[in-house]
């Protein structure tokens, strides 16, 4: 945890954060990466250099995702950063809301004719155990 203080960016230059960051650089600032932020205030420098860096890259994208932007810091570092083409925003209590998100915004699970074969398969060679859902009648 790095706490808010006037040393914060040379505290993550050090170890382990910046193993870290490397990290994050390493797996967002390649062809065709996604970065989805949910609920980061755009209020540390450090973070927003390594984003800023990741859309000079013309496939990438990033989708933010907060309750809102008392601060303006998101829409600053949206007009900021010149790629408004490969930024999504998703702004406001609804979108912010992660049940919400989920039920209504996210794509759902599908299931290929594949993955349907392979099931049907392991069960007809007795491999496949369907899992009972828990609940009291079932317990002892």
């Amino acid at each position: 945890m790095i706490y808010p203080n006037s040393v914060k960016d040379r505290e993550t230059s050090e170890y382990p954060y910046v193993e870290l960051f490397r990290d994050l650089a390493s797996a967002t600032c390649r062809p065709n990466s996604t970065l989805v932020t949910y609920g980061y205030s755009f209020g540390d420098e450090h973070i927003n250099r390594l984003i800023i860096d990741m859309l000079t890259i013309p496939s990438t994208h990033i989708v933010i995702i907060a309750y809102g932007d008392p601060l303006g810091r998101i829409m600053r570092f949206i007009n900021d950063s010149g790629r408004k083409a490969q930024i999504s925003l998703l702004l406001g209590d609804h979108f912010g809301d992660l049940k919400k998100l989920v039920d209504f915004y996210l794509p759902k699970a599908a299931i290929d004719r594949s993955s349907i074969r392979m099931a049907e398969l392991l069960k007809s060679r007795g491999l496949y155990r369907a899992t009972k859902p828990n609940n009291s009648e079932d317990a002892e």
